[in-house]
């Protein structure tokens, strides 16, 4: 096992807008639950796919949240595992943070190490516009997600 200090980083995408804040709220609840939790950080970032790789040591588990826009019904959560060796052959996607999740994970992969377990959790997002409210199923998949993520097998969360 690796040392505690880098069992998982979790890294939560979005705005002040909307269900844009779906990745900060996940966020915000995991720093209150895991306070006390050694070797977890989870940070939140705004713009860019790439703002994560500063605060970037080799973890066992790395996690994304974000809210997305695929055309699903809004509040649809997408959960998908991440293949170190395989996502850089998916295609890239359109971000309004301006460099993607995918090109960030490319210059990691080229930089460092990335882990074996890489999961990415999203909410089609109802809309984005200059409220500070959430819709309601963005906040239900919230409270989901963040159940979801504490199960994680390198979080160890005992609640």
């Amino acid at each position: 096992m690796k040392p505690d200090l880098n069992r998982a980083l979790i890294v939560g995408f979005g705005s002040p807008y909307g269900d844009d804040q779906f990745g900060w709220q996940v966020i915000k609840k995991l720093q209150t639950a895991l306070k006390n939790r050694n070797g977890v950080r989870a940070i939140c970032c705004d713009h860019s796919g790439v703002d994560w790789i500063h605060q970037y040591q080799p973890p066992e588990e790395l996690i994304f949240v974000d809210a997305v826009k695929s055309g699903a019904t809004p509040g649809t959560l997408h959960r998908l595992s991440l293949d170190p060796s395989e996502k850089l052959t998916l295609p890239p996607a359109t971000s309004s943070h301006g460099i993607g999740l995918q090109q960030g994970l490319a210059i990691a992969a080229a930089i460092t190490e990335l882990p074996t377990k890489i999961e990415f959790y999203g909410v089609e997002l109802e809309q984005c516009d200059a409220s500070n409210t959430a819709s309601p199923a963005t906040i239900e998949q919230v409270e989901k997600s963040t159940r979801q993520i504490l199960k994680s097998s390198c979080l160890c969360y005992p609640g």
